[in-house]
């Protein structure tokens, strides 16, 4: 049912995204539908792709690293599994907040960069699946 992930070299998965990065920017500036053909790209990696983004960016001391006062946690796989609806990110708590221009956007003082929020969208749209890579 899951394919594995591809066996893409580092640099041609950068081009893939940044390529993509640019597509994501262009559909986000002339439609509001922001749907894309994502059929061939290479599978996100939770571990070593999206991981690390929470971790670094929302799992701080004090936020979503469960010791904070959020209830919401973002710190593995199952507890950031509970805040995405695999395969749509426009319906994902977390994705609806980091992706949010006014109110409660997080992180509220250093927003994810475009890149990484194409990657947590991209890994949403393939089933947001609990995958661990090389």
């Amino acid at each position: 049912m899951f394919s594995k992930p591809s066996a893409m070299k580092p640099d041609k998965i950068c081009v893939t995204l940044f390529l993509l990065i640019i597509l994501t920017s262009f559909t986000w500036i002339t439609s509001c539908t922001h749907t894309f053909d994502i059929t061939g790209m290479p599978e996100i990696c939770f571990d070593r792709d999206v991981l690390p983004i929470f971790k670094n960016s929302c799992a701080i001391t004090g936020c979503h690293d469960g010791r904070g006062e959020s209830d919401l946690v973002l710190t593995n796989y199952a507890d950031i599994s509970r805040s995405v609806v695999p395969g749509n990110p426009g319906a994902s708590r977390t994705y609806k907040t980091i992706t949010a221009t006014y109110g409660n956007k997080m992180p509220p003082d250093q927003p994810l960069s475009l890149e990484n929020r194409t990657i947590i969208r991209f890994w949403i749209e393939q089933g947001a699946h609990p995958t661990t890579c090389q």
